[in-house]
């Protein structure tokens, strides 16, 4: 599991993005709110895991891969219906959910990407 530093760093260099980007907010395009948004996400998680212990981490990534599995059912599901509307609010779902678990595997170390 990373480090308390390495966790700290990373949310330290997650608000200096977010804070550029707030501060051209009224510019901004479609892509860089997407990118404010995760990027805010991926703070807020971070942060969370600061004060958790490896086995609560842990159980947050259990449940967001289940999570993931059920989001990805109804997606098929809505697909299947022709259902454009829904699609598109289960795909931001899954969006922010592999946020989360992009996230807590990284702090886990279980993914060599960075977030």
């Amino acid at each position: 599991m990373k480090t308390k530093e390495e966790i700290g760093e990373k949310i330290e260099v997650l608000n200096d993005k977010i804070a550029g980007l707030r501060a051209e907010e009224d510019d901004l395009t479609n892509e860089l709110k997407v990118i404010l948004a995760g990027s805010e996400l991926q703070s807020i998680m971070l942060t969370s895991t600061l004060v958790s212990s490896e086995s609560q981490v842990r159980d947050l990534l259990e449940k967001f891969e289940q999570r993931a599995e059920e989001l990805t059912e109804k997606y098929e599901e809505a697909s299947l219906e022709g259902n454009a509307e829904m699609k598109n609010q289960i795909h931001a779902m899954i969006w922010t959910n592999d946020i989360r678990l992009d996230t807590i595997k990284w702090v886990l170390e279980e993914d060599d990407e960075g977030i």
